[in-house]
């Protein structure tokens, strides 16, 4: 069943458009390269079906070699998807018409159990139908995400919330799906006007429509006609209609899902008994959250908006010894990144953020690789570029927890336009203008740490960075390790010189470098030199035996205390056998008494002195001397031990067995 339902948690080939891949590759892209798309794509057709790979490849052949930092077009591909795979990313990468474009993730809780945002749930929906139903033609899948993406958006959800993530409902939802999607109906339609039929389609559409919505309506049902005018056989109207009630019966059945299960799609309400479900973003070794998904907001907090900048947190630690802890569940939410972005997280109120060091890190490689800031900076324009640079409030050294930044804005709009506004002062513009060399492709066989040094000369880097090459050896080596082929390429050359440039500028900066150690971020930039962290690390070790230590500390505790619960079961298991013991002991003594006391004889039947001892023979069951000729006596076939025979005759009424032997007796 877990196999079946993930097929749903991926995006189905025929889901796929041109649109919201664009968007979502070029937003990928730094600034400068993101017009590339444009003019590689244009003839493209939706779906695309596979085609994403074949796409990015024909986009880097185009690009006039500036996307050569970003390596192959498989390993670029597999970047944009990590990068554009969120909740709710339809909302940055597509359009209202089209389909959800990213994979729903699955979330694990402090308890060990499968989690997923609500309104992830649409998307699986979406992909459920596509895999049940195969909407044709295209344009239903579109109409189907519309009204999908209308019923998400009158849930009204105002913050992220998460529902269990359980096999078993889903599977209930697909065979309730399969019922109420039913036989394809009969169709018998008379022959309308297009004019009528689209007002007669418009009255009936299950879902209100905004303007936009209505044009992209309107569009659909124009197509179809296109559609149906190519098929001579078959009168318009009906082609048209066949589709309307296909798609009237697909979103029939979306609705009945939605509507029975009001606790998955629909907000948690305030009397809810459910646990409130709080993300703790996982960084490393830290954990923390968003405050404003936490603590009720203030007087003040009313006058602000919920998405400014920045977006403190609240470590674990934090919330636990504030005690600010009362019916929760805790959803463990890992940050996560692709090669040259992070991916965004959804704001408490809306909005996309990433974290503050992110932010730096993907403003620096703009000014590095897309601006080629530095290689344009003339040597007496460095002190006020770096003056500018430090002064940037966004990137705060006093702050030592992780902090979020918003990052979307209207398309076509750099990420940190404010940060744009610094650099004015320096006459930007005419800075951009100058010239920049760019850099040379690796040979097959890839490049040593002399090569790297010789590049940053190329450059003109030496020029403004006299220690530049300082750095090369140490970048080089981190760069060998991370490497994804055999032999470093060209992409990797580029990652050598951008965290050399990253030395440098931080090396000048030290409030920046105070930001980048609190943020956590020093590990981020091969070869840098961080007291801070040295200075940290023989604490963090005593730390780490301590941790280990403590550790082993309780792993006896465990074993101990699991080891007296084994002896105490032990214990008790023996008194029972002993008790048992004493039992089939006393049960045992009686009947060998028995045997001891009456020496029976194992001759003839008939009674003689001289066949037994001196001492008479007791009859075993009323345990009477047994004398001759007195009454009759019979014995048991099994044992031969002799009874009187109205004894016997009366044992065997309540008794089947031979009281000595336990062998079945002779009914008499």
């Amino acid at each position: 069943m877990l196999l079946q339902m993930s097929k749903f948690l991926e995006v189905p080939s025929i889901a796929t458009t041109k649109n919201s891949f664009q968007v979502a590759a070029s937003y990928y892209l730094i600034e400068k390269f993101r017009p590339i798309f444009c003019y590689v794509l244009p003839d493209a057709q939706d779906p695309l079906e596979g085609k994403e790979k074949e796409l990015i490849q024909l986009m880097i052949d185009n690009s006039n070699h500036w996307l050569r930092m970003y390596g192959s077009a498989e390993e670029l591909l597999e970047n944009i998807n990590i990068y554009k795979d969120f909740s709710r990313s339809h909302e940055l990468v597509s359009l209202s018409k089209e389909t959800y474009p990213f994979r729903p993730r699955i979330f694990k809780s402090f308890q060990n159990e499968k989690y997923i945002a609500k309104s992830d749930l649409f998307v699986i929906l979406q992909n459920m139908m596509i895999e049940v139903a195969t909407p044709e033609p295209f344009e239903i899948t579109r109409m189907l995400a519309v009204y999908l993406k209308s019923r998400e958006k009158s849930a009204g959800f105002k913050s992220i919330e998460f529902v269990k993530f359980d096999e078993a409902i889903f599977e209930k939802m697909r065979e309730r799906m399969k019922v109420e999607i039913g036989e394809k109906p009969v169709l018998s339609v008379p022959r309308m006007s297009m004019e009528a039929s689209l007002e007669k389609l418009r009255r009936n559409i299950p879902l209100t429509l905004d303007n936009s919505q209505k044009e992209n309506f309107d569009n659909f049902l124009g197509i179809f006609f296109c559609i149906s005018d190519r098929e001579a056989e078959i009168p318009p109207i009906n082609t048209l209609v066949t589709y309307f009630l296909d798609y009237k019966r697909f979103t029939k059945a979306l609705g009945t899902i939605i509507d029975e299960n009001p606790d998955m799609f629909s907000p948690r309400g305030e009397d809810s008994d459910e646990p409130l479900t709080l993300r703790v973003f996982e960084d490393g070794d830290q954990k923390f959250l968003m405050k404003e998904e936490i603590f009720k907001p203030t007087e003040f907090d009313f006058f602000r908006n919920p998405n400014t900048i920045p977006l403190d947190t609240i470590t674990m630690k934090e919330l636990l010894e504030s005690g600010e802890i009362r019916n929760v569940e805790f959803i463990r939410y890992p940050i996560t990144r692709a090669k040259h972005r992070a991916t965004p997280i959804r704001g408490p109120a809306g909005g996309l953020f990433i974290l503050a060091i992110d932010c730096f890190f993907e403003y620096l490689r703009n000014l590095i690789h897309g601006e080629q800031i530095l290689q344009k900076l003339k040597p007496t324009d460095l002190p006020k570029f770096l003056q500018k640079l430090n002064e940037c409030d966004e990137f705060n050294c006093r702050e030592e927890n992780p902090y979020f930044i918003q990052t979307d804005r209207p398309r076509a709009i750099t990420y940190m336009d404010n940060l744009h506004d610094y650099l004015h002062g320096l006459k930007w513009q005419d800075i951009l203008k100058r010239p920049a060399k760019k850099v040379r492709n690796v040979e097959p066989s890839g490049f040593t740490v002399q090569d790297l040094k010789n590049e940053l000369e190329h450059l003109g880097l030496t020029t403004i960075f006299p220690e530049i090459q300082d750095y090369a050896e140490a970048v080089y080596s981190e760069v060998e390790k991370h490497k994804k082929e055999r032999f470093l390429r060209t992409c990797d050359v580029f990652d050598a010189i951008e965290h050399c440039q990253l030395n440098c500028v931080l090396e000048r900066l030290p409030k920046l470098k105070k930001f980048v150690h609190n943020q956590k971020g020093c590990h981020r930039v091969h070869g840098m030199k961080c007291e801070k962290c040295d200075a940290e690390k023989p604490e963090n070790e005593k730390d780490q035996k301590l941790k280990i230590l403590e550790k082993e500390l309780a792993d006896l505790k465990i074993a101990h205390q699991k080891i007296l619960e084994e002896n105490q079961e032990l214990q008790q298991k023996l008194l029972r056998l002993s008790v048992k013991n004493e039992t089939n002991e006393v049960q045992i003594k009686q009947p060998a008494e028995k045997l001891t006391q009456s020496k029976l004889s194992i001759d003839d039947v008939n009674y003689s002195n001289a066949c037994t001892s001196q001492q008479n023979v007791q009859c075993l069951i009323c345990e009477k001397s047994m004398e001759s000729g007195v009454d009759q006596i019979i014995r048991c076939p099994l044992c031969k031990r002799r009874f009187y025979e109205k004894c016997a005759i009366n044992w065997i009424k309540d008794h089947q067995q031979c009281p000595v032997c336990n062998g079945d007796l002779p009914i008499f």
